[in-house]
């Protein structure tokens, strides 16, 4: 055996000599290693791993509340509002507030429908303009896309009955069903952790039972301070004309957008608001009128 040869055999590794200098072969002990192959040993070409340490991979971010900005938005930052005392008629508690916010609240009562609901929405939407929809649940039922349009919108949702009966006509498990069946409804449309916090009696009508129904679903009573009848359908001007001699600050404004036949409440928005904003009022959305009316447990987040 060469010196070359007895060098190979104690180290771990084979030299050779290259025209560029020393090579560093790898070299594997085993039973094929020991022969002899022509004079010389055989040289195994299985390379020694090499291990690599990787850095941990972080754990992913958790996913963002769907609704939290939505919810933000209804007064529900501090989590959903204990039940306000009472009916709301303005957005000023003048017991904690003596001068109203320069603020109006514009409400729609009655819908979604796809017959008189997109043309509103798109206007409202246009001229960016925050507003707050009463939603009947047959309607959240039937046009759920209607609905989230509004919710992803910003604009403000509350409960006015499946189906819009006189609620102080119904025995308590009737007015029941029409408050708890369109919050099931609108979770359904929204999501679970969808905060509805507030309805609005059809016609108007309640009585202290009609309170507390709605007390018991979670529902604050907010009625309205200005109404055009709309609904009436008496002309566009008529209805402008009577919204800006009743309106003040804090107002809350009754108008209308289902279920159909609801033309001339669209053709009044522009020249109502441009006497809101020739008075000095901004419109906004029933929390936030509440918010800057002093009204506790709401907190819309800025």
């Amino acid at each position: 055996m060469s010196a070359l040869a007895a060098l190979m055999v104690v180290g771990n590794f084979a030299y050779v000599l290259s025209a560029n200098g020393w090579l560093v072969l790898p070299f594997q002990r085993s039973a094929a290693i020991g022969q002899q192959h022509a004079g010389g040993l055989a040289l195994s070409s299985t390379r020694i791993p090499v291990t690599t340490r990787t850095a941990p991979s972080q754990p992913p971010a958790p996913a963002p509340h769907p609704n939290l900005l939505a919810d933000a938005r209804m007064g529900c930052t501090s989590g959903k509002p204990a039940v306000l005392p009472g009916v709301i008629f303005d957005g000023t508690n003048r017991a904690a507030r003596a001068t109203p916010p320069q603020e109006v609240a514009l409400t729609f009562d009655d819908g979604p429908t796809p017959y008189s609901s997109p043309p509103i929405l798109a206007y409202l939407e246009q001229t960016h303009t925050p507003a707050t929809f009463l939603v009947e649940g047959q309607y959240v039922h039937l046009w759920p896309y209607l609905v989230q349009r509004e919710w992803k919108d910003g604009f403000a949702i509350g409960v006015h009955t499946w189906d819009h009966p006189d609620m102080t006509l119904l025995g308590p498990a009737q007015r029941q069903f029409q408050l708890d069946a369109t919050l099931k409804a609108l979770h359904k449309t929204l999501g679970q952790n969808a905060c509805i916090w507030f309805w609005r009696p059809p016609y108007g009508a309640f009585n202290s039972a009609v309170v507390q129904s709605a007390a018991n679903s979670g529902l604050s009573t907010i009625c309205w301070d200005v109404d055009p009848l709309d609904w009436t359908r008496p002309g566009t001007d008529v209805i402008v004309s009577s919204v800006l001699s009743q309106v003040h600050a804090g107002s809350i404004i009754l108008l209308h957008d289902g279920p159909e036949l609801r033309e001339q409440t669209l053709a009044a928005l522009p020249a109502i608001l441009a006497g809101l904003q020739a008075q000095g009022l901004e419109p906004v959305t029933v929390p936030k009128l509440l918010t800057d009316g002093s009204y506790a447990g709401i907190s819309v987040s800025r």
